[in-house]
């Protein structure tokens, strides 16, 4: 355990320390992603002032819809310049067509800001909470105007393309990037994930959700083959991306490193071409995810017809391909060529359709808006974080206690690609000072006696978790001795988890209160403040189980090859991430030969996260759908009628009462029983859910619109779609658990 925990020590400097933000830089400086050089903004202008653009031309006429500039952009371009747009340049840029006058594009990570190295303006970009958190304040409208804000920090930077938000569904609670995901529940991932591609896109960047699909472990990323089963791939895995297509007209994707089904992502017909572009109606740019065609030269063939338009961050190996199969022979390269066509054509639609080549590069007037983020920040990590305990009232804290912050310093970041940096960080130290003065003392290591006279403790308990590897269930010793040496010094602890993955919680009944604070971002210290002090009321939500052992889990074996678990990332790239010369596992090469690719059946089926502990009736710490409140909630009726529209809805009506002395946030969340089913279906199902503001009091009426999709499960028969007549059970409350109301519909 101990050279586990020492590796991924490793990992996280590689990347940058989790809790501490680059170092300042002055304007126009930062390091480059590796391979990547500087580029002068200065040359890259928009159609209407580049010097060799065609006057008059379609593509160059902004007044003519995205469709016919694209294809009229194509029909100029010869052999070389269509090839050369079927792979990155420059590390994380679409490179020009300089005989055209367009421009290069630039994208950049990740989905919780920017992360400067992979852009050309150097300047400062806002860490906001990773997707896991905003996941969990149910807050659609808070996450659209999240990316909203992101996208004027893309404008301000010339990031054209925005690398996020990530949209697979937490299958392990040790997912390395599970930071970047919005939980274990395909509902609320569609809702949260196609709102935030929303706000993106409205402001012109094109949004990239990742990672398609079931990349949803980093053991293996590279070799793994995802087994999923076509109901469980319809009900579960597809369900984010088709909402993203449907509601949010979403233009870009990001395949995974992974195979499914046998074939690699970016090769993946039947998932692209087939399914979403062909039956959801996909239109734009389908991109790699880096370096990951380059791990099949034997395959090269199925790029072709995929559906995939973009190989990042070149096309070294495709193009080798190319130039192989036409030599030597006209007929064919004609074939290739119209082949080329259509797979440059999504890229080039999304670009004109989102205004790309007809502005400036980058919009340096937009920084001053930069400072107002910082609020939105505050605001998006204080609805974040979830209260778990809160006993005797322990919390808020009280004018005048003495309270010790204690533990390690916070992480405000996953690791790898999706690391951010910020800029003006605010600590929890800083944010609660700001509060309570010299009533707060911090101390990482406090000596027994200032445990002691502490009136409350405020314990920061950390995993850190980042791309390239998942993580162990298990804490590290260390911190967990040094917590119950803390709770047997003082009986006030509050504990501060920050964390996106579950871990053993065998402590939590020597502890009064527990707040799950996940990676909050730069402005983590000023809503941690607002709440501790009960300035802000808590109204987070989990997005995820919390279990009591990982061995309960729905895949506790996800890491075995040859009946031994491993715990590390695809053997290849291990070196890289790890900083290790020699396997950190001995064995794991006599297991995995070059080329060779292991199974990772989804044998559990549609039965993931709580529904999962649902079936098998299994424990847990914590439930999905749990959080609590300063103030209280009475649930006091529900309401349908027993039909269903011609329209195909079902108006749910829930009121809800706040019967407590603050003012607070209830998420109102709706699940749906389906109890004559021919086929096993989950005991309830995520079907929709409310966020509703209630003064001390108050009541309110929620509606809530389900729709035929919501009582149906995919038939592997008919392959499609299937509504059973019969009995259906709605069932409305808090938490997965806590669902005092239900109502039949006969449908």
């Amino acid at each position: 355990m101990k050279r586990l925990f020492t590796s991924l020590i490793l990992l996280f400097l590689l990347n940058g320390l989790p809790g501490h933000s680059a170092p300042d830089r002055k304007k126009g400086e930062s390091a480059y992603s590796p391979g990547m050089v500087a580029v002068d903004i200065t040359t890259l202008k928009p159609l209407s002032e580049a010097d060799s653009v065609v006057r008059g031309a379609v593509y160059a006429d902004p007044s003519f819809p995205a469709s016919e500039r694209a294809a009229d952009l194509i029909r100029r371009m010869n052999f070389e310049e269509k090839l050369r747009l079927t792979g990155g340049w420059n590390r994380f840029m679409i490179a020009g067509i300089p005989r055209l006058g367009v421009r290069p594009v630039s994208m950049a990570d990740a989905s919780q800001g920017i992360r400067l190295q992979t852009t050309l303006v150097k300047d400062k970009s806002t860490s906001f909470p990773g997707m896991l958190p905003l996941a969990s304040t149910w807050n659609p409208a808070l996450a659209a105007e999240m990316a909203h804000s992101l996208a004027d920090e893309c404008r301000a930077l010339g990031v054209d393309i925005l690398l996020g938000p990530g949209a697979n569904i937490q299958r392990l609670s040790v997912g390395g990037r599970n930071f970047e995901y919005m939980g274990e529940d395909p509902l609320l991932t569609s809702v949260m994930a196609a709102a935030y591609v929303k706000g993106l896109q409205r402001n012109g960047i094109i949004a990239t959700p990742k990672h398609f699909l079931g990349n949803d472990q980093d053991f293996c990323r590279h070799i793994a083959n995802s087994i999923i089963d076509e109901r469980t791939l319809r009900e579960v895995y597809l369900l984010p991306w088709e909402r993203m297509i449907a509601e949010a007209g979403c233009l870009g994707i990001m395949t995974g490193n992974n195979l499914t089904n046998g074939l690699p992502c970016p090769m993946n017909k039947p998932l692209i071409a087939d399914i979403l572009r062909r039956e959801y109606g996909f239109k734009g740019v389908a991109m790699t995810d880096w370096q990951n065609t380059g791990y099949y030269p034997q395959l090269q063939h199925l790029v072709l017809t995929s559906g995939e338009t973009l190989l990042m961050p070149e096309n070294t190996a495709f193009r080798e391909y190319v130039l192989r199969e036409t030599a030597g022979s006209a007929e064919r390269k004609a074939e290739v060529e119209a082949l080329l066509e259509r797979m440059i054509y999504p890229t080039l639609y999304a670009l004109f359709e989102t205004g790309v080549y007809d502005r400036d590069f980058n919009d340096p007037s937009l920084f001053a808006r930069f400072e107002d983020h910082k609020a939105l920040a505050a605001r998006c990590a204080a609805e974040a974080m979830v209260l778990l305990k809160n006993q005797r009232n322990i919390l808020p804290l009280k004018p005048g206690q003495r309270i010790l912050l204690t533990g390690t310093d916070e992480i405000h970041s996953g690791t790898g690609s999706g690391f951010v940096a910020g800029y003006d960080h605010v600590s929890y130290e800083q944010g609660l000072r700001a509060v309570y003065g010299d009533d707060l003392i911090c101390q990482t290591n406090p000596d027994r006696e200032t445990v002691r006279k502490a009136d409350v403790v405020l314990f920061r308990l950390n995993k850190p978790a980042g791309e390239g590897l998942d993580i162990p269930y298990e804490e590290p010793a260390e911190q967990l001795e040094r917590l119950r040496e803390t709770a047997g010094l003082n009986k006030n602890v509050i504990v501060l988890i920050n964390a996106c993955n579950v871990m053993p919680m065998d402590w939590l009944k020597d502890v009064r209160g527990v707040v799950w604070c996940y990676f909050l971002g730069q402005e983590r210290g000023t809503a941690l403040a607002a709440l501790l002090s009960g300035r802000e009321n808590f109204s987070g939500k989990l997005p995820f189980t919390v279990e009591r052992d990982f061995a309960d889990s729905p895949a506790p074996r996800f890491n075995y090859i040859g009946g031994k678990p491993y715990w590390h990332g695809n053997n290849q790239y291990k070196n890289y991430w790890l900083g290790l010369k020699q396997d950190p596992v001995k064995g794991f090469s006599d297991h995995i030969r070059p080329g060779e690719t292991i199974d990772v059946p989804y044998s559990e089926g549609v039965f993931i996260g709580y529904r999962w502990y649902d079936k098998h009736r299994i424990p847990y710490v914590f439930p999905f759908g749990y959080g609590l409140s300063y103030t209280s909630f009475t649930y006091e009726s529900i309401a349908c009628e027993d039909r269903m529209e011609r329209e195909g809805r079902v108006l749910v009506t829930v009121r809800v009462r706040n019967d407590g002395g603050r003012a607070g946030k209830e998420i109102v969340q709706l699940y749906v029983s389906d109890t004559r089913s021919s086929v096993e279906r989950p005991e309830k199902e995520l079907k929709a859910f409310a966020k509703v503001a209630l003064e001390p009091g108050e009541s309110k009426t929620v509606t809530l619109e389900l729709d035929r999709r919501s009582f149906s499960f995919w038939d592997t028969e008919s392959h499609g779609w299937k509504l059973e007549r019969g009995e259906f059970v709605l069932r409305a409350g808090g938490s997965s658990a806590d669902l005092p109301l239900s109502t039949v519909l006969n449908l």
